[in-house]
């Protein structure tokens, strides 16, 4: 068997395009979003959320308040051209589910381009990310709970991608005889958004995988509420 390159998750790539991206305890704009936004180390930043439409929002500033964050300088060099961008430390990230769910994901999706210009602040669009695991067993599941979910087995293969009532679906007797362990989802009430992200998520496992969950293909896709 040839040698396999091992890929990095955590690898950084540039980018000519402004993005945003969130880890788990910074938040960083790179060097095309600071020109854009005319923005340096002698800003603040204060940030916005918005949980119901998982939007954030970044004001700059120059004034030193209590609920803004200090702006450092992160620089590095790559064949000879120096690029920098800004960052700013934001252990709250744990403190809200859904945006701690983007910072575990793999670096290029969490990154966010072209962030949108409102008012004062710039804004970006998070996408769920089931940031909820509950045990198949559990019955810690809100009835009226609805979004979109995945199942997985043990060994984290995702089986199925799907949308709607999220306890309803789980007991349901057609899904008692397969084989998953755990259930990830994210409460989503409105049911345009709940195709839009469904979609996303399976269109996302197909791009990585060359293929469907097992018992969506099985199963079937389609964009009617399940």
């Amino acid at each position: 068997m040839p040698w396999q390159i091992v890929k990095r998750e955590d690898s950084f790539q540039g980018s000519d395009k402004p993005f945003i991206s969130i880890s788990s305890d910074h938040i960083s704009f790179n060097a095309m979003f600071t020109r854009i936004a005319d923005i340096g180390p002698e800003k603040r930043v204060i940030v916005n959320i918005d949980p119901e439409f998982r939007r954030v929002g970044f004001e700059f500033t120059t004034d030193d308040r209590s609920d803004s964050f200090a702006l450092s300088r992160a620089s590095s060099d790559k064949k000879g051209k120096k690029r920098t961008g800004l960052f700013c430390s934001a252990g709250f990230i744990r403190d809200y589910s859904w945006i701690n769910s983007i910072s575990k994901l793999p670096v290029q999706d969490r990154r966010f381009y072209n962030p949108r210009k409102e008012g004062q602040m710039w804004v970006i669009q998070l996408c769920p990310a089931f940031e909820e695991r509950k045990a198949r067993e559990s019955s810690n599941i809100a009835s009226d709970a609805s979004g979109i979910y995945r199942y997985l087995r043990e060994d984290g293969e995702i089986v199925y991608i799907g949308r709607g009532n999220i306890k309803k679906r789980l007991s349901s007797p057609e899904r008692q005889e397969w084989d998953f362990d755990v259930v990830d989802y994210s409460v989503i009430t409105d049911p345009d958004l709940q195709i839009k992200w469904e979609e996303y998520w399976i269109q996302r496992f197909s791009k990585e995988n060359g293929r469907l969950p097992f018992y969506n293909k099985i199963s079937g896709f389609s964009t009617e509420k399940e």
